[in-house]
């Protein structure tokens, strides 16, 4: 009986291993996980930087005022990578996806093998989408004070910014071999890993490890929304930029925040944020989402003053 005991709770844990790795492997999220996510006041990191000093003028005397300065990150999009076309972690991302006639279908690897099999060379698709969660801070910067400011975010909800479906370059690493050369150093990694090189900045990834070839595919579609003139199908992530008194939107050279999404979710970092030869087992094991892929909110820091004034005239 002892025996027969031990080979059901054997069969029964290897079950429940079964089970919980291919919840994992599935991991979906949705807008309203996403709006919650924006939440994270560790993502938000607001700080009271300094000063501004406004004037305001009539025709006798001018006056002058000073705000206080601040600066926070916002959550600004959802990049989104994912082997299969229109099956991301990110449910209501998917209905933004349309194939087209160069990208039917994606795959675990350039051959559409099994994606059990580790093949050094996959397919990624990637999606840039603004994200849900950036309605809060449109709406706390409304309700902003002179002793609160909140920047005025620069991306709108769900407007796709990039969709790699879309784009016929990020299957032909042709288009970009002049940039290729220029960057060649360039790479994706943490420390002594490296994961594959940024450029060029395609859908292929020489990288046998899931989550590593993920995160590659979805630092290069960043590379690409967050500068202008991009030999790619897309619209920059600072199209809708405007420009007024006391406010100082990141810059297209700014350092990028991720929050993942998917398969669990985590707090912002900069990524990579491992360096895996320092370890004997995988510390990305546990991020792996290989079929329905990962998904990570992106934040970028802004800088801004409450007006306080017709003029401002100086900031410390």
């Amino acid at each position: 009986m002892r025996r027969t005991d031990g080979l059901w709770l054997s069969l029964l844990w290897l079950f429940a291993c079964s089970s919980a790795a291919s919840r994992a492997d599935n991991a979906t999220v949705t807008s309203a996980e996403i709006v919650a996510a924006g939440l994270d006041v560790a993502c938000v990191d607001y700080q009271v930087v300094g000063g501004c000093v406004w004037m305001t003028c009539t025709l006798l005397v001018c006056e002058f005022d000073i705000s206080i300065r601040a600066e926070h990150r916002i959550p600004e999009a959802v990049v989104s990578v994912y082997p299969y076309a229109g099956r991301g972690s990110w449910v209501e991302g998917n209905r933004l996806v349309m194939t087209t006639s160069w990208a039917r279908e994606g795959g675990a690897s350039d051959e559409g093998g099994a994606r059990a099999r580790e093949q050094a060379l996959k397919f990624k698709h990637a999606d840039v989408i603004g994200s849900p969660a950036v309605t809060g801070a449109w709406s706390a910067h409304v309700v902003s004070s002179p002793l609160l400011p909140f920047c005025a975010p620069q991306t709108w909800p769900m407007t796709p910014y990039f969709i790699s479906t879309y784009d016929p370059a990020w299957r032909d690493p042709v288009v970009e071999t002049p940039l290729t050369l220029r960057h060649g150093l360039a790479r994706v990694g943490k420390g002594a890993s490296t994961f594959a090189g940024l450029y060029p900045r395609i859908g292929f990834v020489n990288q046998g490890h899931d989550y590593k070839s993920a995160l590659t595919a979805a630092i290069r579609a960043m590379d690409i929304v967050t500068q202008d003139y991009q030999p790619h199908v897309y619209m920059p992530l600072d199209h809708y930029r405007q420009t007024a008194q006391g406010q100082w939107p990141p810059g297209r050279g700014d350092e990028v925040y991720y929050q993942q999404l998917t398969p669990t979710r985590q707090s912002c970092r900069k990524l990579p944020d491992i360096d895996d030869t320092l370890y004997v087992t995988d510390p990305y094991r546990g991020r792996l989402n290989q079929a329905r892929g990962n998904a990570w909110q992106v934040w970028r820091r802004y800088g801004c003053c409450a007006p306080a004034g017709e003029v401002l005239i100086q900031w410390f």
